[in-house]
């Protein structure tokens, strides 16, 4: 039977830490182990971080909802935001040499090295985006 839970919190960098906190905590309880939760606090908090300052613009009036939905065998994490959502085709590939110094461009691609799947979902009312992590077959 999966399990939700879900967090909310104002559009506040400073937020980030409790939230990374939230998702390390379930991560573990779902028995994933050191390097995979590792992982998956960088990638989602990477999500969050993209939901605040990207989306949001730190607009302490607007949230960042995070819902972690486990099952037997993975981590569904949604990242939501208030904001005007983005093109994903012109997001540019940070291993192309002209891009490679630049300081900001690879939280997507953060996301997709760290995560088995990411699925983004645009509306009027912001952006969702899906996190899947699948626990190893042991």
């Amino acid at each position: 039977m999966p399990m939700s839970v879900k967090m909310v919190i104002p559009s506040n960098i400073d937020r980030i830490e409790e939230a990374a906190s939230f998702v390390e905590s379930n991560a573990k309880k779902m028995q994933f182990s050191e390097p995979e939760v590792d992982n998956i606090v960088i990638a989602i908090t990477e999500a969050i971080s993209n939901a605040i300052i990207h989306a949001n613009k730190s607009d302490e009036r607007k949230k960042v909802t995070i819902e972690i939905i486990s099952n037997h065998d993975s981590m569904i994490t949604k990242v939501k935001d208030e904001g005007p959502g983005f093109n994903l085709k012109k997001i540019e590939d940070p291993l192309l040499p002209d891009n490679l110094l630049k300081e900001s461009g690879r939280g997507i691609f953060i996301l997709n090295s760290l995560l088995d799947s990411v699925d983004y979902s645009f509306s009027d009312q912001g952006t969702v985006v899906t996190l899947v992590k699948k626990k190893p077959n042991k």
